[in-house]
């Protein structure tokens, strides 16, 4: 069994940048999953932030694509593979941007620590106050001083991951907003 499961998901990561420009019909929205529509592909679904109503060209770009699954509804480790590309891209928008969104979440613990590295942590599965999250939970850190995220310190964090058995990722409001739009302002080029 674990042979099997191993070649599907070897063959599965293999064919995925098949995909990448593959969009054959209009993409529908995950009603479970706001902000996440599936693009049909051959046989899979490619998850986006944006839909097919906010492409400008026919073709889904590789780094808009934050994974592909088997099932458009039921998005698990089992049925969902995570792109690189759209990882980078991820860590880009952060890069360029956190420090000047409008997160009281993120404001409040940033005024709370001080001084140091803050972590960023995925909502999925949210340590409690204080705390620091398990490191797949964690999206990347910046530097705080005096209370305040300072440009061009965000660092990704390496064992983050876009799925775990907690369900997809999620940011913040005011980070997935941020995503969301950089991710179709990129589409509209």
């Amino acid at each position: 069994m674990l042979k099997t499961q191993f070649a599907v998901r070897q063959v599965f990561f293999q064919k995925r940048t098949l995909f990448a420009s593959a969009v054959q019909f209009k993409s529908t929205a995950i009603p479970s999953i706001p902000y996440l529509h599936a693009h049909p592909t051959q046989n899979k679904y490619a998850i986006s932030y944006v839909s097919s109503d906010d492409l400008k060209k026919p073709d889904l770009e590789p780094e808009l694509i934050i994974g592909w699954s088997t099932d458009k509804e039921n998005l698990t480790p089992k049925t969902f593979v995570e792109n690189n590309k759209f990882v980078n891209f991820l860590t880009n928008v952060l890069a360029e941007n956190i420090h000047k969104v409008d997160d009281m979440n993120l404001k409040a613990m940033a005024d709370w620590q001080k001084e140091g590295w803050l972590h960023i942590n995925d909502e999925r599965n949210p340590p409690p106050w204080g705390r620091i999250g398990f490191p797949e939970d964690i999206v990347g850190s910046v530097e705080i001083k005096d209370g305040v995220i300072q440009k061009g310190t965000y660092q990704p964090m390496p064992a983050h991951r876009l799925m775990t058995r907690d369900g997809i990722f999620k940011l913040s409001e005011p980070l997935t907003n941020l995503v969301v739009n950089e991710a179709k302002k990129k589409a509209s080029q």
